[in-house]
């Protein structure tokens, strides 16, 4: 993950009710604060997976399971 970086102002055209929407089911106390939250869960779990995929290249982590596809 980055290291934390000063906020920059962005202006984005977004659908209002889903912000509102994510606002209230994340709890924030902003509609910027929800955006970055969910900027950095997205970031966060790509960079899982990055090296999930990795481990799985590797043969280094196996789905006993099955039920895991591979990219």
């Amino acid at each position: 993950m980055a290291k934390t970086s000063r906020a920059v102002r962005k202006n984005v055209m977004l659908e209002e009710p889903k912000v509102k929407l994510l606002v209230k089911r994340l709890g924030a106390r902003s509609e910027s604060e929800a955006i970055r939250i969910v900027i950095d869960n997205f970031l966060f779990a790509d960079e899982v997976m990055t090296h999930v995929r990795r481990l799985r290249r590797r043969a280094t982590l196996r789905d006993s399971s099955g039920r895991a596809r591979s990219k």
